[in-house]
């Protein structure tokens, strides 16, 4: 039967008992009807894709007569009505699942991510997103909209919203982006993306967004890709030790201290990680981990 669902089209009703079959010489009855009793079967492929397949059928036992013609009938006008609930049914089902999996995914950046509709009501919020509306610092949430507490942020940023809103195609990051100050020297900075054309649109379909709003404190940290830094650079277990502790603002001699070695073993690593590095600065060689930091929270700053 699976291979007959594969072979006919969608929609196709078709009997064993019809003229095309033989019946009682397949190993379809003789290995699945024949052992409950039954003698003939009427069905029909109504969904097929890479991940599933469906099909409707009835049967009939020994002391029933075989499916005519007229059952036939019957079958095809309630076809295309169950092929079309199957299929409706499944393009939700997909958009579903992808939009749960979508949100897992926002879920685990570091930045918050607010997707907003046209007039700026937000549609969506990531963890970080709700994190920063807790704090209340810089931004708030005022009539389902984004409000910086800075009033020259919130004119700001209500018209980058409205622009990304208009925009067809993509615009440069820095015409989309705003300062959110907290007023005491902090806050955070806001990059806008419009999220209405190409294959974002697809993407974040299930939102019905059409900007993507994300908001980063400059001060908070990704996670520290430190193990793997070390081997697409090839250094060694001390020479990451060295590099993570100058990351953290050390100098050669407070991390000398940190990890109980002399400075000279620091300036001789350090060596040792410009060459493998293609760097020559201390600068240069944090701007090149920073760069290698994956914009999402380590696993325990995730958990709820």
């Amino acid at each position: 039967m699976a291979a007959a669902d594969i072979v006919s089209n969608i929609g196709d009703v078709s009997a064993l008992s019809m003229e095309r079959y033989q019946l009682l010489e397949s190993r379809f009855y003789l290995e699945v009807l024949k052992p409950f009793g039954l003698v003939d079967m009427i069905w029909f492929p109504a969904l097929r894709t890479g991940a599933r397949m469906a099909s409707m059928h009835a049967s009939r036992s020994e002391k029933a007569p075989h499916y005519q013609e007229r059952d036939v009938s019957l079958f095809k006008l309630l076809s295309p009505h169950v092929c079309r609930a199957l299929a409706i049914s499944y393009v939700f089902d997909i958009r579903a699942l992808r939009s749960e999996m979508l949100e897992k995914t926002l879920d685990g950046l570091v930045a918050g991510v607010f997707l907003t509709a046209r007039d700026g009501h937000v549609v969506y919020m990531n963890h970080a997103a709700e994190r920063q509306i807790k704090t209340g610092h810089s931004i708030r949430l005022v009539n389902n909209r984004v409000s910086p507490t800075d009033s020259a942020a919130r004119a700001a940023l209500s018209k980058a919203i409205e622009e990304a809103a208009r925009d067809d195609a993509d615009m440069g990051v820095s015409e989309h982006s705003v300062a959110i100050p907290d007023g005491v020297g902090g806050g955070y900075v806001a990059t806008l993306l419009p999220v209405k054309s190409g294959q974002r649109r697809g993407i974040l379909a299930p939102f019905a967004a059409a900007v993507a709003v994300f908001v980063q404190d400059p001060v908070q940290a990704s996670l520290m890709p430190g193990e793997a830094f070390a081997r697409l650079h090839g250094l060694t277990g001390g020479e990451l030790r060295v590099l993570l502790a100058l990351s953290q603002g050390l100098d050669g001699m407070e991390a000398a201290d940190m990890l109980g070695i002399s400075e000279s073993t620091i300036r001789t690593h350090l060596q040792h990680i410009f060459s493998k590095t293609g760097t020559s600065r201390q600068a240069d060689l944090l701007h090149l981990l920073h760069n290698s930091m994956p914009p999402i929270h380590a696993l325990s700053t995730v958990a709820h």
